[in-house]
């Protein structure tokens, strides 16, 4: 459900691309190499089935030696255990 706590969780990482990186390293202690660009990226993960999939944010980092990597954000206000089988889902034609 949007709300405006759950816009401000996500608008953060859309308003400052960089803080994912910064996350990542700081918060998770994941050594994430150095960006060379990062931007925002269309939400919208619907694919030709009738599924409509969007994600609050998406994030495209591109690092300097290590590759592309897609940030799916999802604001959360509190810990949902059924979270992530909600986002698992076989693609059509692919097992």
């Amino acid at each position: 459900m949007v709300s405006s706590s759950h816009e401000a969780l996500h608008r953060i990482f859309q308003e400052d691309t960089g803080a994912i990186v910064r996350a990542l390293r700081q918060l998770l202690g994941v050594p994430f190499p150095d960006a060379n660009k990062t931007f925002v990226v269309s939400p919208d993960l619907t694919e030709i089935a009738p599924v409509e999939r969007r994600v609050d944010t998406l994030l495209q980092v591109e690092t300097k030696g290590d590759g592309t990597y897609l940030f799916a954000i999802e604001s959360q206000s509190r810990r949902d255990p059924k979270k992530p089988a909600a986002w698992a889902y076989e693609r059509s034609g692919e097992t």
